[in-house]
This record gives C-alpha cells, structure tokens and sequence, in this order.
C-alpha cells in the first residue's frame, strides 16, 4: 500500500479513438495504471470505466497524435496523488495541484466494470 506522504502523477486525456472516451493514467512505478472513463469527468457522479493495459509514463505530459492512427489526445486535468485508502471495495486518493477535483474514488477496482467518482 501507497504511504499517504508519497505523491505520484497522473493525468486525464480526452481520447477521440476509436470513440470519444478519457484515459485516467495513474503513475504506478515505471509505468501508468490506466482505466477508460467512459463518460466526461463530472464531479459527483460515478463515471462507469474500463480497465486498460498499463501506458508508459510519456503520456503524463504528452498531448497530440497517437502512433498507428489511433486518434489525438487531450490534457483535460492532471496532477499529483496519494492513496488515502485501500480497502477491498474501494480506493481512495487525494488529488493535488488539480484545477477539477480533490479527491477521486474507485469502486471496485479489480473488477472489470470499475466506477470513478470525482469530488
């Protein structure tokens, strides 16, 4: 489990391949948990995801075209995180330096229907 004192980066990307979704990468060592929101980020709502196979850690600051056609991203929000809580129901982080939210849940985070929730 995470020390609630060490940060790690993250960042969400609108996505317009193969549809208009948002990536949620999460900085996990060497490379980037991922999940694919498949609604807007909105604050207060459960937003239904995908897990993803991990990312490499340039999509932290990278914007523009995907290789192999697969669309452009976006920055939408992006910052820092701590895990705050790692039950086997949910996880919760606390978000710094993020303009959208302080705080993001996932429900049921092993599952291959995970939710996020903003706040």
């Amino acid at each position: 489990m995470t020390s609630a004192t060490q940060r790690f980066r993250f960042v969400i990307l609108e996505h317009d391949s193969p549809f208009l979704h948002w990536d949620l990468l999460l900085q996990q060592g060497r490379a980037l948990a991922a999940w694919r929101l498949l609604s807007p980020m909105v604050t207060t709502s459960w937003i239904p995801a995908e897990a993803l196979p991990d990312h490499r850690l340039i999509y932290l600051d990278y914007e523009g075209p995907v290789s192999n056609n697969r669309g452009v991203v976006t920055r939408v929000a992006s910052g820092e995180f701590s895990v705050c809580s790692d039950g086997p129901e949910e996880r919760i982080y606390e978000l710094f330096n993020c303009d959208v939210a302080t705080s993001a849940r996932c429900r049921r985070f092993d599952s291959t229907t995970p939710e996020w929730r903003f706040e």
